[in-house]
């Protein structure tokens, strides 16, 4: 993509929205403008990196698999999982709260710097599904920089290791200790460079995520104990009023793109997992997995929490089917040309996340628990 481009000369036309004749807000837009600039230049720098990223067949499918280990979904799918079974809520509402943290970030910057992602050619699943360079921009699900996948895997894991080893790193550490920390590393290693074997980020949109997921991860460690402790002490009131301030201060862009709402799902999914938890004490739900808890019992909790989570999140979208609008895309996809989050779609997915995974997942799946015996 070069300058001429018309997707860059929209991209400029948004950046060049935020020039206002106030002395501080036109210092801050010509900042902007400058800053937007240097990433571009970079990012397009970057991409010619591309024809030394290994394309053969296989090491596509791995990264596939490594891509997906990485995406949104799956930290959805693991977070109850560990809930329910193996870490402390305590551990696991700092791994939402990354979670919330990274996503929310990494989008509002997408939707801020308006830096494209990779061209069509570099991108795996635009040649498979034979992508006109019409439907670049529709499958895009956004803007590139930074890469939110990068951030989540980098401080994600070594967030778990410091809170259950007491340190992100141990000089003298037993062998499973080893194990643990290499799997951690590579984790953080896979996922990013997966990104980049996919062609749908560069090395820029990677390395971005990646410093910013240190970031936050360092900001945790030093943090951890007074967030913690905020937390504890936050209302449901409070809870519920931060997140649609979050959701009303997201940056949003004009043709809309996925970010806005993705970011959405992960705030309601944060609101409704600590909500679940100040429901469930007042209800005597605080117990998740028992001392004396044995094996079926762990087996037995994933596939009935799931079996709990899962219809109510379904069922609640089906209720706001009403509220949400017609997207019109492709095979019953979502098309850039007729997507719009309405008001009614921001409605649906706040339900859907809210009181289908979130509080789902900490009051509704372990009340049947509790019931069951289990």
């Amino acid at each position: 993509m070069t300058k001429t481009d018309p997707v860059f000369k929209s991209l400029l036309k948004f950046s060049n929205s935020f020039s206002v004749s106030i002395p501080l807000f036109t210092f801050v837009s010509n900042s902007l403008l400058n800053l937007h600039s240097h990433l571009f230049n970079q990012v397009q720098y970057t991409c010619d990196l591309f024809k030394y990223i290994p394309t053969h067949p296989k090491i596509v499918s791995i990264a596939k698999v490594c891509s997906t280990f990485g995406s949104e979904e799956f930290y959805c799918v693991v977070i109850p999982i560990l809930t329910w079974n193996l870490l402390s809520y305590e551990l696991n509402r700092a791994i939402v709260l990354l979670l919330c943290a990274n996503l929310f970030v990494g989008n509002s910057c997408k939707n801020i710097f308006c830096l494209p992602r990779p061209p069509l050619k570099y991108r795996f699943d635009a040649v498979e599904k034979n992508m006109s360079e019409r439907k670049l921009h529709v499958d895009a699900l956004g803007f590139g920089w930074p890469s939110t996948h990068s951030s989540n895997a980098v401080s994600l894991p070594f967030a778990v290791l410091r809170t259950v080893y007491g340190a992100l790193w141990q000089s003298c550490c037993s062998v499973p200790m080893f194990w643990v920390y290499f799997l951690a590393f590579l984790y953080a290693t896979a996922v990013p460079f997966s990104r980049l074997v996919l062609g749908v980020h560069s090395a820029a949109d990677v390395q971005a995520g990646m410093l910013y997921g240190v970031l936050h991860l360092r900001l945790w460690v030093v943090f951890q104990l007074e967030i913690g402790e905020f937390m504890d002490r936050a209302t449901p009131g409070f809870i519920i009023l931060a997140g649609l301030a979050l959701c009303a201060v997201h940056p949003r862009v004009r043709p809309q793109n996925y970010t806005m709402e993705e970011s959405v799902c992960i705030v309601a999914y944060t609101m409704g997992f600590l909500l679940g938890k100040l429901v469930g004490d007042e209800h005597g739900v605080t117990a998740l997995a028992g001392d004396d808890a044995i094996l079926p019992h762990y087996v037995l909790r994933v596939i009935i929490g799931f079996c709990v989570v899962l219809p109510l999140k379904a069922a609640i979208k089906e209720l706001t089917k009403v509220m949400r609008t017609a997207q019109g895309g492709e095979g019953g996809g979502k098309n850039i040309d007729t997507y719009n989050f309405g008001f009614g779609d921001f409605v649906s997915r706040m339900l859907q996340y809210l009181l289908g995974f979130g509080v789902g997942t900490t009051f509704f799946a372990p009340f049947v628990f509790k019931a069951l015996g289990i």
